[in-house]
């Protein structure tokens, strides 16, 4: 049993992630499994997120000990999470830019792993830099407009739904199933038609409901604005500056055996729909240390070795809380913003980018802090609120906080 999971909501469901089976139409169950977790924290105001940015540019006034903060983490593994404990591939705490805890377990640094849900964070980060140079307009237009090659799929409704609402979880498509696995639209051979032949089961922006089908329209909408692929479009404007080698990169689209084992075996792997959209929900495969890079580009307010690869304003909107989650049953905490979970540990303001048992990438900005969580997703005995609880009960506390 695990003992003690700490978790910020009143009403934690017992089965909140899942494994997404109906992925296996086009990329068989091996890449199939993606994570349906839910929910975050605060209401926090876009004045109050923007002085927190500003604060996380100071470096902390006495640097946590390193020693510290590797004896608190092996505690809460061995102790709170056993036998939970063998599923996790990795633990990286890096404070200030550097890495404190640098933890593998069967997996090595450069191996890669299905980080679920946490590309939803990425397809957001992508419309952002999308939106900055021009290729998209405005959070305010509509489908309708975004992807008008599918007219012909759209309802009245469908056509309304704006891009701020595909962001926030708000368009009122149909939600993740009750056993946590992506709406049924997420099948056949036309993914995106699908999804907008389906229709919405609630008025949008009427209120926030976990759904996989919003952002793989993401997805969609960067291909049409663009003119590429989501990863030829981020290649040379985020994994690139980054120092992510995405050059050989694998996209498998089929069930067959052979597609399956080169994603088994990639470095880099990001499948696509049978349309050959770039999945925007997840399957999406990285190394733990490309996942800390990610989060420390958001700590640091979009900028990298001195560029700036995501707007300052991009990365503030995403991490403030746009919409309240507790209208949805599976929700985990309080707040989404556009596509990364809000959150506070032990009063400090927080985000995270999160993937199915346990795929974490989460930034305390105040603490200067990144923690990047990688575990082997099939048991249901680890999952989200089960790493928050190492975040805010052991990192936290030994960083300083």
């Amino acid at each position: 049993m695990i003992s003690r999971p700490h978790s910020s909501a009143s009403n934690v469901p017992t089965e909140p992630s899942a494994v997404t089976r109906r992925v296996a139409v086009g990329l068989a169950a091996a890449i199939a499994a993606v994570m349906m977790v839910s929910g975050c924290a605060g209401n926090d105001s876009s004045s109050g997120r923007a002085s927190t940015l500003a604060q996380s540019s100071a470096p902390l006034p006495s640097p946590p000990d390193a020693g510290t903060v590797t004896t608190a983490t092996d505690k809460y593994l061995f102790n709170i999470l056993s036998p939970a404990v063998s599923n996790v591939r990795a633990v990286l705490v890096i404070v200030d830019r550097k890495p404190l805890v640098q933890l593998y377990r069967s997996s090595t640094p450069a191996q890669a792993h299905d980080v679920h849900s946490v590309t939803k964070s990425v397809i957001g980060t992508l419309i952002g830099i999308a939106l900055s140079e021009g290729r998209l307009h405005s959070l305010d237009d509509t489908l309708a407009t975004l992807l008008p090659q599918h007219h012909a799929d759209m309802d009245s409704t469908v056509g309304a739904i704006t891009l701020r609402q595909l962001l926030t979880m708000t368009a009122g498509l149909p939600p993740d199933q009750a056993n946590g696995e992506p709406p049924s639209s997420l099948s056949g051979p036309d993914w995106v038609g699908n999804i907008l032949r389906t229709g919405t089961v609630a008025p949008p922006g009427r209120s926030f409901a976990y759904s996989s089908a919003g952002s793989h329209l993401l997805s969609a909408i960067l291909t049409h604005a663009t003119g590429k692929s989501a990863l030829d479009y981020a290649r040379p404007r985020l994994f690139d500056p980054l120092g992510i080698n995405t050059r050989n990169a694998v996209e498998p689209r089929t069930a067959d055996k052979a597609a399956i084992a080169a994603y088994d075996k990639a470095d880099f792997a990001w499948p696509k729909d049978p349309r050959g959209i770039q999945l925007g929900f997840g399957a999406l495969k990285m190394a733990p240390r490309d996942m800390a890079k990610l989060g420390q580009l958001y700590l640091d307010g979009g900028r990298w070795n001195g560029r700036q690869i995501v707007p300052t304003q991009w990365v503030e909107a995403s991490t403030t809380a746009q919409v309240a989650t507790q209208s949805d049953r599976g929700a985990l905490a309080e707040s989404y913003g556009y596509q990364w979970w809000v959150t506070q540990e032990k009063g400090h303001a927080a985000y995270a980018a999160l993937g199915f048992a346990g795929q974490v990438v989460e930034v305390v900005p105040d603490l200067r802090l990144v923690v990047v969580v990688a575990t082997e997703a099939g048991d249901n005995n680890l999952r989200w609120e089960h790493v928050r609880g190492m975040v805010a009960d052991a990192i936290v506390p030994a960083v300083g906080g």
